[in-house]
């Protein structure tokens, strides 16, 4: 009798065991299921960030192609401008160097015969 009656518990010790395993089991599987949509839901925001970088790069990268036309065109501009001004001063300073040439030869000039 002693030992039926210990079979008895080994069977009601190995029944509540197998619900305890069970309920821990589905503890876990519902656990396993939460992180699941928390990993999921960080991997949205990850590869939407990654996206919005991708965009702000691409948007950088046409707002610099576009300076840097525009900075060729105020090169070109202010070379031509400098170029310009330099061909008025140098006509200038031409002018007036042979201007100051031609008074200087014709003091020498006068000078020479009247002294």
């Amino acid at each position: 009798m002693a030992y039926i009656t210990a079979c008895k518990y080994v069977i009601m010790l190995a029944g509540e065991t197998d619900t305890l395993i069970a309920s821990r089991l589905q503890s876990l599987e519902q656990g396993v299921e939460h992180l699941d949509g928390k990993v999921a839901a960080l991997d949205d925001k990850v590869s939407h960030v990654i996206q919005m970088n991708a965009e702000i790069m691409i948007q950088s990268n046409e707002n610099f192609r576009d300076m840097r036309s525009q900075l060729d065109d105020h090169r070109s501009e202010l070379k031509r401008s400098i170029h310009q001004i330099k061909g008025q001063y140098s006509t200038r300073c031409q002018l007036f160097t042979f201007g100051l040439g031609l008074a200087v030869w014709t003091m020498f000039m006068a000078w020479v015969m009247w002294g």
